[in-house]
């Protein structure tokens, strides 16, 4: 293992925030991806609740209910593969701001739907993050209002039955992607010193191995945001986990879940509720078998909200639902996996000994 951070990168890490980050985004824009079927991932997308936004031959670009030009990108691959991820600036200059850091691309037009400029940089594992300015809004697209919902103590609903409407959930935005990455403190670093992003929780590891997930949002200062935009899982590879999409309430997840359920689809864990944001979810596996997520009711936090830590194992992850799948936490080993954690171990990482048996500790393995 190589610990290349200085002390005042670890005490930013330890407070969850950067003392003087080069700029603060303000949301997250979109989640790219190549698919060898765009087809396929059509049909996947609109049984999800995702509306298109434009098409070629070759790329394919959904958009939520919301005013976001586009929230998800397909481009015609070989394989499935996470691309990368892109936030948006607060203001144009902050393009001029990150464009001077390591590695950065010029500033370039976009050619995506909703237009807008970019900057491309490359993480320190490798993954792509855009960072956006400039896109035109689009007219957002009516969603069923909240239901009205009675409780023990107070009825606002009377002489109206509740009968929330059956098909696909309407997906009013993309919320947050959440990575596994061996490079976990230095990519942290990164995102709070490049980006402004908060720690709003760490879940940590026993016997002192350090951090296993850190959940990051947006700095808007007085302005509550999502509890997470990014959230970064400690591992012995890189690899993306799933991307989140906010609906209206828990009948739309309910109801868009059954809907994708007789189209066929496979859900990976669901329906539950989160500790750590506390979102109601419902994951599910797209064509490819990957995991992307529907969620409503998340915690919002301002910028004042103090960094949390609490303890990481197979029950932290929710407060309620079915117990978690045995592959969406894949505990077991392989020759790849051996292999994956000896390159790890052995190579330019902040994984650990001290950090995989905490793990195994924390899984209960």
């Amino acid at each position: 293992m190589t610990d290349t951070l200085d002390a005042a990168a670890r005490a930013e890490l330890a407070r969850g925030r950067a003392a003087d980050p080069t700029i603060k985004v303000v949301d997250l824009a979109y989640v790219r991806f190549a698919k060898p079927d765009l087809d396929a991932t059509r049909r996947f997308a609109t049984d999800f609740g995702l509306l298109a936004a434009d098409e070629t031959a070759d790329a394919l670009h959904l958009r939520g209910y919301g005013d976001a030009p586009f929230c998800y990108s397909a481009e015609r691959g070989a394989a499935a593969a996470f691309l990368g991820f892109g936030l948006v600036a607060a203001e144009a200059r902050d393009l001029e701001r990150v464009a001077a850091l390591p590695g950065a691309s010029p500033i370039e037009t976009m050619r995506e739907p909703g237009g807008g400029r970019r900057v491309r940089l490359t993480a320190p594992n490798g993954v792509c993050v855009d960072v956006v300015h400039g896109q035109a809004r689009v007219e957002p697209r009516p969603m069923r209002p909240p239901l009205v919902v009675n409780s023990a103590e107070a009825t606002p609903r009377r002489n109206t039955a509740q009968r929330a409407p059956s098909g696909p959930a309407q997906v009013k935005r993309l919320g947050h992607v959440v990575l596994q990455t061996k490079q976990h403190a230095r990519v942290l670093s990164w995102l709070l010193r490049s980006f402004g992003m908060i720690v709003s929780d760490y879940q940590v590891l026993p016997q002192d191995a350090g951090p296993a997930i850190a959940f990051l949002r947006c700095d808007l200062g007085a302005t509550p945001v999502d509890h997470h935009t990014v959230a970064l899982a400690a591992g012995f590879a890189e690899s993306y986990e799933h991307a989140a999409f906010e609906v209206q309430d828990l009948d739309a997840l309910a109801l868009g879940g059954e809907h994708l359920r007789q189209r066929g689809w496979t859900r990976a864990w669901g329906i539950g509720r989160h500790i750590l944001g506390s979102q109601l979810f419902d994951y599910w596996r797209d064509p490819d078998g990957m995991l992307i997520e529907h969620y409503a009711d998340g915690d919002r936090f301002d910028a004042a909200t103090p960094t949390g830590s609490t303890p990481f194992s197979r029950h932290s992850l929710a407060q309620w639902g079915p117990p978690l799948p045995p592959d969406f936490i894949d505990t077991s080993m392989t020759p790849r996996k051996a292999l994956q954690i000896v390159s790890a171990l052995a190579g330019d990482s902040d994984f650990s000994l001290k950090k995989l048996v905490g793990m195994a500790k924390a899984m209960g393995r």
